[in-house]
């Protein structure tokens, strides 16, 4: 859809593997919009119906967006007003990918990719104007892998 199109920040990359990619970007109307490829031809995309959805947090927050599939599975999700400076899984640290930022700069998009559909929780250290403070979001609890056992 020529709606759909990304704005003038253009794409950007959330995750890369050998075998595909997944991305992200924001339309001229500020609707978040997210894609995997993959090298076999297979696809997904998918936007946001309404711009800024969900709603930006005020004073700040996390906010699990997405979830990609192609050669591993990445949750895309965004820190509004503050920054990850660190992550875990169940305890065992985790890299997280800092993707670019949205919605008028109050909204940092990150990525985190693991082989396969995982349980379990991350809890991101955050940054938010000199202060820091943890948060955590679940990873839904589809599959049969925990953390420790992907990373």
């Amino acid at each position: 859809m020529e709606d759909d199109a990304p704005g003038a920040q253009g794409l950007m990359l959330a995750e890369v593997w050998p075998t595909g990619a997944a991305y992200a970007w924001e339309t001229d109307d500020r609707r978040l919009c997210w894609a995997s490829l993959a090298e076999s031809g297979s696809s997904t995309r998918a936007c946001a119906s309404e711009p800024l959805t969900p709603p930006v947090k005020s004073p700040k927050g996390v906010v699990p967006l997405a979830t990609l599939f192609t050669d591993g599975w990445v949750r895309l999700f965004a820190a509004d007003h503050q920054e990850v400076t660190s992550a875990t899984c169940d305890g065992t640290p985790l890299k997280v990918r800092r993707v670019d930022t949205v919605a008028g700069g109050a909204r940092m998009l990150y990525a985190v990719r693991f082989t396969d559909y995982t349980t379990g929780n991350i809890t991101l250290r955050l940054n938010y104007k000199g202060t820091t403070s943890e948060t955590s979001f679940s990873l839904g609890d589809i599959g049969d892998r925990t953390c420790a056992e992907t990373l």
